[in-house]
């Protein structure tokens, strides 16, 4: 059941966190704790008075190709050991996923701690990540940039810039990145403490990029690295090369759609990764469907299985803008969880077909977005 913002709940709550997470400290007064519990449903199940499972959807806003969408940001998915198994968190996820639909959310997502258990629920792996570490010597191929400036100061300086460039690089590809709003970029900036920032100027004096970053002993740590251009790139990356004397490493966990390593002469000691990251799952299917970008005058799109939004299963037509539900043969099947991972990750349609997560009965063209930034629920 959804937990009313009483005083015995929050307690009930930030016990069960403190317990399942195993905090050291209590959270109750936590302004990091408190930062997502006033911008968030918390659901659970009580037995005999006592808080047994909990899970928490925070509201945020996401862009799916320049339209913006409401999206929830499921954590603190929690259950006290001695109750865990017993289907609490099966009951709230259930309730949960239907007041969501009811409330205008239309996409939804988490990061896992079983990629199995949450497939239960419809959601399927979509956020992957492009994992950077770098050498310090590696930077002895990288030409500098020796025009524009940098200007590294305060978070609530550099604020409206960062705010700015942020906003600019959510371009009309962009597929499941949250829109920021300003309670996420305060809570961002208290959650990470010790945080550096900095700015890209050209030499007209235009802001170009901006650098979020750490440092912890050896590592110099890249939050965030957006540039408007190849100039802002190579002088952000010069400005990472100005610190190799101090860092023996250089780490960023970046879109797959990062392409700094070439803007490196020699690249074989820059080492790679993509990892999975986040997983998704679509609420209302007809609704994203109103706001894809097909080329197509009428596809009928299906969808063969949702467990927990039923409403998703059958067939819709889409044409242009307007999409209405239809009985007969669709052009393209495929369950809730291969929709998400295909309209909201990285899955393409020729491996869907290859994966046999997908069937199609004619040639069709879906567009694939991309996601630029990763923010952790």
């Amino acid at each position: 059941m959804k937990l009313s913002s009483t005083t015995e709940n929050k307690q009930a709550i930030t016990k069960l966190i403190e317990y399942a997470f195993n905090k050291q400290t209590p959270i109750i007064e936590d302004s990091l704790f408190l930062s997502r519990y006033q911008h968030s449903d918390v659901y659970g199940t009580y037995f005999k008075h006592q808080l047994t499972s909990m899970v928490m959807s925070n509201h945020f806003k996401a862009k799916f190709f320049g339209s913006t969408i409401k999206m929830a940001g499921i954590g603190y998915v929690a259950s006290l050991p001695e109750y865990r198994g017993t289907g609490g968190i099966k009951d709230i996820m259930s309730e949960l996923l239907t007041d969501l639909k009811q409330e205008g959310f239309i996409i939804s997502q988490l990061a896992p701690f079983s990629e199995n258990f949450y497939r239960k629920f419809g959601y399927e792996n979509t956020s992957w990540q492009k994992r950077y570490q770098i050498p310090a010597a590696a930077f002895n191929h990288l030409e500098d940039e020796k025009t524009g400036s940098i200007v590294r100061d305060s978070w609530e300086s550099l604020k409206p810039e960062i705010l700015s460039l942020y906003q600019q690089a959510l371009t009309f590809q962009e597929v499941g990145t949250v829109v920021r709003e300003m309670w996420w970029w305060e809570r961002l900036n208290q959650y990470y403490q010790g945080r550096f920032y900095a700015v890209c100027y050209d030499d007209s004096g235009q802001r170009a990029g901006y650098l979020i970053y750490r440092l912890q002993k050896e590592t110099f740590i890249v939050d965030e690295l957006v540039y408007q251009n190849n100039f802002a790139l190579r002088k952000l990356l010069t400005y990472l090369k100005a610190h190799t004397a101090s860092f023996s490493q250089f780490t960023y966990d970046a879109s797959t759609s990062e392409i700094l390593e070439n803007c490196f002469n020699e690249q074989q000691e820059i080492q790679i990764q993509i990892k999975p990251y986040m997983m998704s799952r679509i609420i209302d299917f007809s609704s994203l469907l109103k706001i894809l970008p097909i080329e197509e005058k009428a596809i009928i799109f299906e969808v063969s299985s949702d467990d927990y939004c039923p409403e998703n299963i059958g067939c819709f037509r889409k044409t242009g803008e307007t999409v209405e539900k239809v009985t007969g043969e669709s052009d393209i099947k495929a369950s809730i969880e291969a929709w998400s991972e295909l309209l909201l990750g990285r899955m393409t349609l020729q491996e869907g077909i290859l994966l046999e997560k997908i069937e199609v009965s004619k040639e069709i063209n879906i567009p694939k977005g991309q996601q630029s930034f990763y923010d952790y629920f």
